[in-house]
């Protein structure tokens, strides 16, 4: 059974009221949690963040195990609700983490936990723009500002971020397949720039999908140690990496780092000693050819610490959520809360008017030190 919106509603907590909350993606599947049932809960619980299927047949199973039965399914891209998160019996070897749902329990690896929030537009994004984190589970972006506009090639995903440059009121507008019908978008919109297409691109998001980022999220973290003293080691044989202050832990995160497929596909992430030398907040990512197999087109990778001239970086990633074993191009894959967390601490910082820091060799500037090692 589908839910109705009314019905769908009444999942979400009581700080995702009604009147707030944009049509959610249509889902294939909610129960109260019995597998012959198809009714809404008479009693929602608070909702934690929302499960986006990150492929097409997402089993959702009544226990947190592979052996369970299977209540339901997810196409890619569909949504649920997570109430909590648990350490079942089963999974993978280094994932076993499982998250309830609506109807039961999904295997952490194939979803991608999404935020579901709206905010409030800004009217005036400035000279030279903000930049702002997608706050739906996705949305697909439009070539004009309104939602009868044709879209875009680009979906954008929760917790993606991007370079709003410019602050428009909607247009009214006539969809061509419904002639007598017009929609007037008495709401703002946010133009969006994209540096892997030379900047300004005619992309569109509405405002209220779109958290603005303020300056003290770029504040550096420790700023009173000596960046000398900072040290980021990333250990390929634990799929983990740690942060050292003057010798001593002060962070560490589950990695998933470069996959050798074969002789020919070798993206195994290069042992040595290295330095974060350039860092933007947001980029897009792209590489191979149209079709391959290996290509990829990525746009709004979060919080990215570059410390390799061929492109390895420490990112956050929203095309997978499976962290402790090898499957990345060679990059430190995160969560984005840990890719964040390195971008802030490591050196050097990233100016809030700026895309990209970069040091330049020729003054002889340091920044923070990786260790990559088995």
């Amino acid at each position: 059974m589908k839910f109705s919106r009314r019905s769908l509603l009444k999942l979400a907590s009581a700080s995702l009221a009604r009147a707030l909350l944009p049509p959610l993606p249509k889902q294939d599947f909610y129960t109260d949690g019995a597998a012959n049932s198809r009714q809404p809960i008479a009693n929602p619980r608070p909702v934690q963040t929302f499960a986006r299927a990150l492929q097409y047949g997402v089993v959702i199973r009544s226990e947190p195990n592979t052996s369970s039965s299977k209540v339901g399914a997810l196409v890619r891209d569909g949504v649920l609700p997570i109430f909590g998160s648990v350490q079942g019996e089963s999974g993978s070897s280094h994932n076993k983490l499982w998250y309830e749902v609506q109807g039961g329990y999904v295997f952490s690896a194939n979803v991608h936990p999404v935020p579901y929030l709206l905010n409030a537009p800004m009217t005036d994004v400035g000279e030279k723009g903000i930049w702002a984190e997608l706050t739906v589970p996705f949305y697909d972006t439009r070539i004009a500002p309104s939602e009868a506009a044709p879209k875009s090639k680009y979906r954008y995903y929760g917790g993606t971020i991007y370079k709003a440059i410019k602050a428009v009121k909607g247009q009214r507008t006539t969809p061509t397949d419904k002639p007598n019908f017009t929609i007037n978008e008495d709401e703002w919109w946010y133009q969006i720039e994209d540096e892997a297409f030379g900047g300004s691109t005619n992309w569109f998001v509405p405002a209220k999908y779109l958290r603005p980022i303020s300056q003290a999220e770029f504040t550096p973290l420790s700023p009173e140690v000596d960046p000398a003293e900072k040290t980021l080691k990333v250990k390929l044989s634990e799929q983990r990496f740690y942060a050292y202050e003057r010798g001593k832990e002060v962070f560490s995160a589950r990695t998933a780092t470069g996959v050798k497929y074969s002789d020919e596909r070798d993206f195994s992430t290069t042992p040595g000693e290295f330095q974060v030398f350039r860092k933007t907040p947001s980029q897009h990512m792209y590489g191979g050819a149209v079709g391959d197999d290996g290509s990829f087109d990525l746009p709004g990778v979060s919080w990215v610490s570059y410390f390799t001239t061929s492109g390895i970086a420490f990112h956050s990633t929203y095309w997978h959520n499976d962290f402790g074993v090898v499957r990345s191009h060679g990059c430190i894959n995160v969560l984005a809360d840990a890719a964040k967390w390195v971008w802030r601490w490591s050196m050097p910082p990233n100016n809030y008017s700026q895309r990209y820091v970069q040091l330049d060799p020729k003054k002889k500037e340091k920044g923070t030190t990786v260790v990559v090692e088995y």
